[in-house]
C-alpha cells in the first residue's frame, strides 16, 4: 500500500492536559490525576494521526519561537511530520493552551491565551515557489481547521485548482469560512459549528448547516455530535453513522483525531461514506485513551 500524501493546515499549540476526578469549584485548590504536556492544535493532531496510521503529512501552521516552539518541532519530527512555519522571521510565539479533562464527565475546559496579534508569512501560489520540492506536487487532499485563512488563501485556492480535495475542519465558525466554503469539497463540522443568521451551535439545527453548505456547492458534508450519531450527505444522500458506546476516559483531541483519519484513508479511496465510517472508529478508540495520541500504542495493526 502507497503512503498517501495530506497537506494540513491550520493551528498548532502546546497544550498541557490536567485530569481532575472533578472540575473544581471557584477560588478553591486541588490536584490532578494525571499530568500531560504534549503539542496540540486541531491541524496538528490531526497531520499526526495520518502519520500515525502510515500517512506523509506536511503542516502548514505558525510555530515560530518562545519557550514552547522547541517541544513542537520535536514532536512532529518524531513523527516525520514537515513543517511549513508562517511565522518564520517574526515574533509569534506558541501558544501554550490549558486543558482541565473531567474524570468523571469525560468532559474538557480550554483555556487558550490572548490571540496573537502579528503579522504573519502569506503563502500563494504557485505550489513550487512556496513548498520544498522534496515533498513533491500537490497531494489529492488538504485539510484547513480554519485558523490562518488570510495567511493561507492563496495556496488552498492553488490546491483547488490543481484537483486537490480540500476538507474542513469545522469545530466553530471562524471569519473568512464564508470565502472557503466555495473551494470545500468536504466539510466535516461538529455541533457547535453555527453559521452567522443561522441556526446553530449546541444541539442547534444540523439542517442548516446541510442547507448552508449545499448552497455553497460543497457536495460532502457532516455534523459530528459527541457521543451520539454523526449526521451526514453524500451529495444529498444522507445517511447516519451510530458512535459505538465506550466508557471515555478523555474526548480531547478526538475531533482532530477523526478529522486526520478521514483524511487518510480518503486520500487512499475517495469514498466520503466509507473514510468517514472509518475514521469515526478511530476517534472512539482514541477517546478510550489519554491525549490525542496515546490510542495509536499497539492498535495501529488492528485498523
Amino acid at each position: 500500500m502507497h503512503r498517501p500524501r495530506v497537506l494540513f493546515v491550520g493551528r498548532t499549540t502546546l497544550d498541557i492536559l490536567y485530569r481532575l476526578n472533578r472540575m473544581p469549584e471557584e477560588d478553591t485548590k486541588v490536584y490532578a490525576r494525571d499530568l500531560q504536556a504534549a503539542p496540540g492544535g486541531p491541524a496538528l493532531n490531526a497531520a499526526i494521526t495520518h502519520s500515525l496510521l502510515g500517512g506523509k503529512a506536511m503542516l502548514v501552521s505558525a510555530v515560530g519561537s518562545g519557550p514552547w516552539a522547541a517541544a513542537v518541532r520535536s514532536q512532529l519530527r518524531r513523527h516525520g511530520v514537515r513543517l511549513l512555519d508562517l511565522a518564520v522571521g517574526t515574533a509569534y510565539e506558541t501558544p501554550l493552551c490549558t486543558v482541565l479533562a473531567s474524570a468523571a464527565n469525560a468532559t474538557r475546559t480550554i483555556v487558550n491565551p490572548p490571540i496573537s496579534q502579528g503579522s504573519l508569512r502569506h503563502l500563494g501560489a504557485p505550489w513550487a515557489a512556496e513548498v520544498p520540492s522534496s515533498w513533491g506536487a500537490i497531494p489529492p487532499v488538504v485539510l484547513s481547521d480554519g485558523f490562518f485563512l488570510e495567511e493561507t488563501a492563496g495556496l488552498l485556492s492553488a490546491c483547488k485548482d490543481a484537483g486537490a480535495a480540500v476538507c474542513l475542519d469545522g469545530g466553530s465558525w471562524k471569519p473568512g469560512t464564508e470565502a472557503l466554503a466555495p473551494l470545500l469539497t468536504v466539510a466535516i463540522c461538529s455541533e457547535r459549528f453555527a453559521i452567522p443568521g443561522h441556526a446553530g451551535g449546541p444541539n442547534g439545527n444540523s439542517e442548516a448547516v446541510f442547507e448552508w453548505f449545499a448552497g455553497k456547492g460543497v457536495p460532502f458534508v457532516a455534523v459530528t455530535r459527541g457521543a451520539r450519531s454523526i449526521l451526514a450527505s453524500d451529495r444529498g444522500r444522507r445517511f447516519e453513522i451510530e458512535v459505538a458506546k465506550i466508557d471515555a476516559a478523555d474526548t480531547l483531541g478526538a475531533g482532530d483525531v477523526l478529522h486526520g483519519a478521514f483524511c487518510h484513508h480518503f486520500a487512499l479511496k475517495p469514498e466520503f461514506e466509507p473514510a468517514l465510517r472509518r475514521a469515526a472508529e478511530i476517534a472512539t478508540l482514541s477517546c478510550q485513551s489519554l491525549g490525542a495520541q496515546a490510542w495509536a500504542a499497539g492498535a495501529i495493526a488492528t485498523i
